[in-house]
């Protein structure tokens, strides 16, 4: 998938970039995997066949955060510019629905000219009133925005999403149809790759207000303006996209059906790949890559993913809000371990929260910053007796046995195995009792948001290449990960940072508020990610990058046998 969404992430995030779909999969027969016929064939229009891996909570672009979700609007809204991939594998911001912007002298204004003629599905102009009210809509706290935290470049958002001043003074406006005028509250050099991602994609107010809560939940409750239009949704099941005719760019739209059955489990979408029913996917476990080796019309890429698994803590809870407890759990489970039962060399140990592949000034940030894990691990060489003396503090005695902590996970049988291995090592080791609870990510998803939890097993994937797009999630109000924490201290480091000019001291700034993380065990981060990505010859147009949002419209499979 690709990466948000990401995410999403919760946000922008997936749980397991083990086995993902990559920019989707087709089929070379007659029917799909499900029995259910496939549009075109031999000579006729092109198809391709994606995935999901689970039900996206919402298509509502404001609203959620999750990678499902997002995978289907970013291929039907537009936005004002996208993120492209290059051919040497970086990344570079496009044209979309602003054909231009311009920056001022002083880096604080970004103008978008949108281009002529931009439609709706219904056939309403697309203009920038539309995008205007769908930025305003996510920084407004009452939309329970999970990602309007990556709004916070743009002048007043704090005080906007705070609810202290009222939406019109966010530094965003329409100043006509074709021109959008976007003020920050200080220069941020990223804000440009923030502008294609969902919380600054365009909305029709009029839609909001006719189906309020429902919007994004039914596929006739959203509508298009991107290259693709929803043509289904059946829940639990697929999802299907058609052409959309009336895309300002459709001649550079290749395939005219794209086709989302939801598959979770991973056997059933590395078969599906290997009888030539899926285009492309990703994986990085042994027995698969072994085996796609062997298939001959199969090219293959390694890919670097910007993403971490981590447990979310919640910090309002009876026993985790002692720091040492957490502190305890996060030494105590078996990094190096957990990496050689699942991939040795795809899912490194997590040094920290933030993970490999995200750049500062063209540098890796992790490589620049070392282990965050350092100091901790010297500081407390028992985690055992270092739980004592939380469960002592929280008045709860010495005895570890007594302690129950629930760990609720997505319903996969790799998370499954993963979270086993957790749950061993904090019985084993720490002598607590941790039960495992499994459940569809919806269910999940909202479980966290809601703040109903003791710990929870997530992925998180980052939304643009900048330390920033995953030390910002944990901002006081962030909204992204309910954890129940916050603080200061921690918000000005990263606040600082972004303004920070000298890369060197942003470096330093951030490499604290890392630090900060893993200190204070606020999340505990687990492994990291590095797959391959596999996709027949006769597809062209796919991309690798995790950073890239220009979905399916790349894709061409004219040359499917």
């Amino acid at each position: 998938m690709n990466g948000k969404k990401k995410a999403l992430s919760i946000v922008l995030a997936g749980m397991m970039l083990l086995t993902t779909a990559c920019g989707g999969g087709a089929n070379n027969n007659a029917t799909g995997s499900d029995g259910k016929p496939v549009a075109g064939g031999n000579g006729g229009d092109q198809y391709y066949n994606s995935l999901l891996d689970s039900e996206p909570t919402t298509l509502d672009a404001q609203k959620g955060s999750d990678v499902y979700g997002n995978k289907i609007i970013n291929n039907i809204t537009e936005p004002l510019l996208r993120m492209a991939e290059k051919e040497n594998g970086s990344n570079e911001v496009v044209p979309a629905a602003a054909e231009s912007y311009e920056v001022s002298e002083d880096g604080l204004t970004y103008t978008f000219k949108l281009r002529e003629g931009m439609k709706w599905e219904d056939g309403e102009a697309l203009t920038a009133k539309d995008f205007e009210y769908g930025i305003k809509r996510a920084a407004n706290p009452d939309t329970g925005s999970e990602s309007a935290f990556l709004l916070a470049p743009i002048k007043n958002f704090g005080e906007v999403n705070s609810g202290k001043a009222p939406v019109d003074e966010l530094g965003v406006k329409a100043v006509d149809d074709m021109t959008l005028e976007v003020t920050l509250g200080s220069p941020a050099s990223y804000f440009i790759t923030l502008v294609p991602f969902r919380v600054m994609l365009p909305c029709r107010q009029d839609l909001i207000e006719k189906y309020g809560e429902k919007y994004g939940a039914e596929p006739d409750t959203v509508l298009s303006c991107g290259p693709f239009k929803l043509t289904e949704w059946t829940h639990n099941s697929r999802l299907t996209l058609e052409k959309n005719e009336d895309y300002w760019d459709k001649e550079n739209v290749h395939v005219q059906t794209v086709n989302l059955p939801i598959m979770t489990d991973t056997n059933t979408i590395m078969n599906s790949f290997s009888v030539g029913e899926v285009d492309a996917v990703r994986t990085n476990i042994p027995e698969w890559v072994e085996k796609f080796k062997d298939i001959e019309n199969v090219k293959s890429k390694p890919v670097s993913v910007p993403a971490v698994d981590y447990l979310s803590v919640n910090h309002t809870d009876p026993i985790l809000k002692n720091e040492k407890v957490r502190q305890a759990i996060n030494l105590t489970i078996d990094r190096e371990g957990l990496s050689k039962l699942l991939a040795e060399g795809f899912t490194p140990p997590a040094k920290g929260w933030t993970p490999n592949g995200i750049q500062l000034d063209g540098k890796e940030f992790r490589d620049e910053i070392g282990d965050s894990f350092e100091g901790l691990r010297s500081a407390n060489p028992d985690a055992k007796a270092l739980l004592i003396e939380g469960l002592k503090e929280l008045g709860l005695g010495e005895d570890p046995s007594q302690v129950k902590l629930t760990l609720i996970y997505v319903n996969n049988p790799r998370v499954k195995m993963i979270n086993e291995f957790i749950q061993q090592n904090l019985n084993n080791q720490l002598g607590i009792n941790v039960e495992l609870e499994t459940m569809e990510w919806p269910i999940l998803n909202g479980r966290i948001q809601k703040g109903d939890y003791q710990l929870g097993y997530l992925a998180w994937t980052a939304d643009y290449n900048d330390p920033s797009a995953m030390l910002s999630l944990f901002k006081t109000n962030a909204g992204s990960v309910n954890t129940g924490w916050a603080s200061a201290d921690y918000d000005k480091l990263v606040d600082d940072a972004a303004v920070e000019t000298d890369s060197a001291k942003a470096t330093e700034l951030y490499k604290q508020a890392d630090k900060m993380l893993v200190d204070q065990s606020v999340i505990i981060p687990l492994i990291g990610v590095s797959t391959n990505s596999y996709y027949y010859d006769f597809v062209k147009g796919v991309t690798f990058s995790d950073f890239t949002s220009t979905g399916f419209k790349t894709i061409d499979t004219s040359a499917r046998p």
